[in-house]
């Protein structure tokens, strides 16, 4: 099924100079989104995990699991991505070449986080990964307190990138037996109810 061709359209009032010369057009509500995937999300059976691999695509992997490209749609509004050059993670050489642009010192640092520290008997009073200033210091149950070096670690930019590009690639893709199922709860959520711009379940005027 094609995203834009279930997409509700607007009536768009197309003008030059004078506000009140000019004609209707019909465009694309390209603005128009639900939150049809939250409350489908409640459903944790109806998901399953993945991880995206470098050279895998949302149209690639809809073929592979359903079948058909065409639902690569699915993919990304069940995941909440809107961008997909920022949201999908990006392959080895092209995060090289961003973190290469983006940054004069790659490796230069980035921010700094805690390590992990443990009581006397193994238990963890402080979890590793929790952003801190680089003079933190951690202060132990007895009142010690212990060097930068043993309190927090710095993250290097490229680490920084390279650990929020990863967490990109775990993604969940609904069910194949569902997307049927799915495709009907969508185009109902995408009509328009009755107001004063309404004309049709899939054409309003625009507020223009």
């Amino acid at each position: 099924m094609a995203y834009f061709s279930k997409i509700p359209n607007l009536l768009y009032h197309k003008y030059t100079k004078n506000p009140y010369d000019g004609q209707w057009i019909t465009i694309k509500n390209i603005f128009s989104r639900i939150k049809l995937a939250d409350n489908v999300k409640g459903n944790v059976t109806a998901f399953e995990d993945f991880i995206i691999q470098d050279g895998d695509r949302p149209d690639t992997i809809s073929f592979d699991l359903y079948g058909d490209p065409g639902y690569d749609w699915t993919i990304l509004l069940m995941n909440n991505m809107v961008n997909f050059y920022e949201d999908w993670p990006k392959s080895k050489n092209a995060l090289d070449n961003y973190v290469n642009y983006k940054y004069q010192n790659p490796e230069g640092i980035h921010h700094y986080e805690t390590i992990e520290q443990r009581t006397i008997g193994g238990n963890i009073i402080l979890e590793e990964g929790t952003k801190v200033p680089e003079q933190y210091q951690f202060i132990t149950p007895e009142g010690l307190t212990l060097p930068k070096l043993q309190s927090r670690v710095s993250v290097s930019n490229y680490e920084y990138e390279i650990d929020k590009n990863e967490k990109k690639r775990e993604i969940l893709l609904l069910r194949p037996d569902l997307i049927p199922q799915f495709n009907q709860l969508f185009v109902e959520e995408m009509r328009y109810s009755p107001s004063t711009e309404f004309r049709t379940e899939s054409l309003r005027l625009s507020n223009n």
